[in-house]
């Protein structure tokens, strides 16, 4: 008897795994999905940009640097830097339909 209830134990304990595996898996794939066209949205969007913006904000949000170390880097003054990233900004909130 207890061999038969270890056994039917295994099974439930095994299809319960395999179901909770199959969802999690499905989840995967659909936020990659999303993912996915949330990036084609941004790659658009920067495209509307000017050279001068894009490599501002590239360096400032994707490449993580201050304002200050992007003025730096691009050999401009700070507060051209911050304009040219907030302008920037602008053109993608709006290209994204962004709401405040």
């Amino acid at each position: 008897m207890d061999t038969v209830r270890s056994s039917a134990a295994a099974r439930r304990r095994d299809s319960q795994e395999g179901l909770r595996m199959i969802q999690e898996e499905v989840v995967d794939v659909q936020e990659e999905g999303m993912m996915r066209v949330e990036a084609q949205r941004v790659k658009t969007a920067m495209g509307r940009l000017s050279r001068l913006q894009a490599d501002a904000i590239r360096l400032a949000y994707f490449g993580g640097f201050s304002h200050s170390e992007v003025a730096k880097l691009l050999d401009i003054p700070v507060g051209t830097a911050k304009t040219r990233i907030r302008d920037g900004m602008i053109v993608l909130r709006d290209s994204l339909g962004v709401t405040s």
